[in-house]
């Protein structure tokens, strides 16, 4: 599995550098690392995911097996020490990492892809289907990896067999050339909200950060409750800041799922369809109008009517949104800025929680 965009970091050539596992792992994660670390051996090669300095997972498959998770690790625990070998520290997208973390049901496609032609054919199905997930393309040229997010391109990425990266429009012209050149093997996977918020806190130990154990589940429902309870206390201050607000919600950029919400009498009611309706709008102007670029990368958006305003800020660390409906007799600037305020917080409260989760486990 290929991951273009990634960017080398760091390598070490075992034969002339000495490297325990414990070093790696130690230096990814104060880094704060979002990617992965890739470990080839003669006999075999590793891949330890991470996301925000965590490992998420690990994988090591040799000439006769496979291993995942803390099996993983322990494998290459003893393969790290031996004389040759290569350990290569990438760093990831955030979006593809992101994507990347909730991956789930990886399986190859059963038809080659054909030209770009049946390339548009795939991408075709999938939207109607509202795929969230990854297309991953294997072609003599290259490897390609496209993000989907309810069935719309979010971001595309290409990398060359002779090493040159591309992102978003250049990725996608560079990928339909080499598809017309020859055939290329595709992996569809599917992203996961449950799997990804599962990953959080996986860490349980410096030993062995990956091992499932029933302290590491409640490390993860600890850490999934205080992300709910600072949400709920993010929408209290956005209320007492906003004397206007009709209601408030937090919802999810990958899956359009509302988080939590808030709303004050029977304005919650009145005005919940419209407020159902954000989640789409938002991922639609971000991937359907400005194409997922980092240039014109969806911060924020206002919608007015003659009676009541929808304000809408992103929070790009953990692909979340702030939707806000208030009554006009606040001025929109100033609810605009009370917005940001809180989402500015709320993204700093959530990391600050999630590395505390991180240095416990």
């Amino acid at each position: 599995m290929k991951f273009p965009g990634s960017k080398l970091l760091r390598q070490w050539d075992l034969s002339v550098q000495r490297l325990s596992l414990d070093d790696l792992l130690g230096s990814c994660r104060q880094v704060g690392l979002t990617g992965l670390a890739e470990l080839s051996f003669p006999d075999g090669v590793g891949l330890i995911f991470y996301y925000l300095g965590g490992e998420v997972n690990a994988h090591f498959r040799d000439d006769s097996s496979a291993y995942t998770a803390q099996g993983a690790l322990d494998r290459l625990r003893s393969k790290v020490t031996a004389e040759e070998g290569v350990v290569s520290v990438y760093e990831l997208p955030l979006d593809m990492a992101h994507l990347l973390r909730g991956m789930t049901n990886r399986q190859k496609l059963r038809d080659l892809i054909r030209g770009r032609a049946d390339l548009v054919e795939h991408l075709r199905r999938l939207e109607k289907a509202e795929h969230t997930g990854t297309l991953e393309i294997q072609a003599p040229a290259g490897a390609g990896m496209m993000l989907l997010v309810r069935g719309r391109l979010s971001n595309t990425y290409w990398e060359a067999a002779d090493g040159p990266t591309f992102e978003k429009g250049e990725a996608r012209q560079k990928l339909e050339e080499a598809l017309d050149r020859a055939e290329a093997i595709g992996f569809l996977s599917e992203f996961s909200r449950e799997v990804s918020k599962s990953r959080h806190a996986v860490q349980v130990s410096t030993r062995s950060r990956l091992e499932r154990r029933e302290e590491g589940a409640a490390a993860t429902d600890q850490l999934a409750a205080e992300e709910r309870q600072l949400r709920d206390r993010m929408l209290a201050e956005l209320a007492e800041e906003v004397p206007a607000l009709l209601q408030a919600s937090v919802f999810d950029l990958m899956t359009g799922a509302v988080l939590t919400r808030t709303g004050r009498g029977s304005a919650d009611i009145r005005l919940g369809a419209l407020g159902e309706q954000m989640p789409a709008v938002a991922i639609y102007l971000r991937d359907g109008v400005l194409g997922g670029e980092d240039e014109n990368a969806l911060e924020s958006f206002v919608l007015s009517t003659a009676h009541f305003s929808v304000l809408v800020a992103v929070v790009p660390e953990v692909q979340e949104a702030i939707a806000v409906v208030a009554h006009r007799s606040q001025p929109a600037a100033l609810i605009a800025a009370a917005l940001t305020r809180v989402a500015r917080d709320y993204a700093a409260r959530l990391h600050s929680i999630t590395a505390k989760a991180l240095r416990l486990g």
